[in-house]
């Protein structure tokens, strides 16, 4: 999508250009493809003059070493490694061997030396990330956040009693068997977001759980797991159908967001680049404080389930913020060259 229209545009009148197969041949025999690593099987075959790993924090570790760097043995070729950084991983020990390892030479560019972005969307995209998120993406940072899911998140600063609730008030909700998880939040003219209340209930269903929402809180809207929309826990009715039935409005978005979204919008909400917080907690909001500090990442970067434990209430509770409050990725759309 990115790549080969550039390459199309370069070549398309000195070249002949195999749309098909994202291939450029010149005249002299020589072959220029554009190849995605998700299949990295794909990527064997015959031998690289020369290759470019784009976003190569993203690799998996072995493609590498057990793929491609076998083929660039037959021509001592070279290769480019190009990517954001991603924590302490592969890309990370690249970059230190290209500042120790004679054969090897590596650079650090942040956004703002690279020119293409302008010094007031630079200062946009502070209010519209988190701090580790912006020296990550924005910096070219190496950073690094233990493996906490909620990584922002500190107890000192956020866990405090509200000096009023307002009245503008919503509802987060997780749909489980085990365990059927709800929580109540207020939002401030100012954005701010104070958690106040939560319900969990085990072994338990949509219809039960509406029912003791409606007795303790009243009708607020709710915005639950969108997933929601297309089934049950126990009935043939969906979840979403069951909350409407009980008088609730539901907002959901129709596609269920990806976790690494939900979880930057809910960093970014408990801290920005400007260090504003933007979400608190009462204290007697044990489990969503338990998940805010406990749960973990999984190795693609959203939410371990692997502990039925935890979880519930983090996924509850940000599914508001991740439709309210995204993340805004600006992707290009076109290039011009001179």
């Amino acid at each position: 999508m990115i790549a080969f229209p550039v390459l199309r545009q370069i070549f398309r009148d000195r070249a002949k250009v195999n749309e098909s197969e994202l291939k450029v041949t010149l005249s002299n025999g020589a072959e220029i493809c554009i190849k995605g690593a998700d299949n990295e099987d794909s990527l064997r075959g015959a031998g690289l003059n020369r290759v470019v790993l784009d976003e190569y924090a993203m690799f998996k570790n072995h493609v590498w070493q057990e793929i491609v760097l076998p083929m660039l043995a037959t021509t001592q070729g070279d290769a480019m490694f190009i990517g954001t950084p991603d924590g302490y991983n592969s890309l990370y020990d690249l970059y230190l061997k290209g500042q120790s390892d004679p054969e090897w030479m590596s650079w650090q560019y942040t956004t703002i030396e690279g020119g293409f972005v302008e010094d007031s969307e630079i200062d946009r995209l502070k209010s519209n990330m988190d701090g580790r998120l912006y020296r990550q993406e924005m910096e070219a940072s190496f950073e690094t956040t233990g493996n906490r899911a909620a990584y922002n998140f500190d107890r000192d600063i956020h866990i405090k009693k509200a000096d009023g609730l307002t009245s503008e008030r919503f509802i987060g909700m997780d749909f489980n068997v085990d365990y059927m998880s709800a929580v109540i939040a207020c939002v401030y003219t100012d954005g701010t977001i104070h958690y106040y209340d939560e319900i969990r209930q085990s072994n338990s269903n949509t219809e039960a759980m509406s029912k003791e929402m409606r007795k303790r809180w009243g009708l607020h809207p709710i915005f639950p797991d969108p997933a929601g929309k297309a089934r049950s826990t126990t009935s043939n009715r969906s979840d979403h159908q069951i909350l409407k039935d009980n008088g609730f409005q539901v907002i959901a978005r129709v596609a269920h967001p990806t976790q690494k979204d939900r979880l930057s919008a809910l960093n970014r909400m408990l801290l920005d680049a400007k260090d504003r917080v933007k979400m608190t907690i009462d204290p007697s909001c044990k489990y969503l404080i338990k998940d805010l500090e406990q749960t973990q990442r999984d190795k693609k970067g959203g939410i371990d389930k692997s502990n039925y434990e935890l979880s519930h209430m983090l996924d509850a509770c940000s599914y508001y913020i991740e439709l309210k409050h995204p993340i805004v990725q600006r992707v290009g759309t076109s290039v011009a060259w001179n």
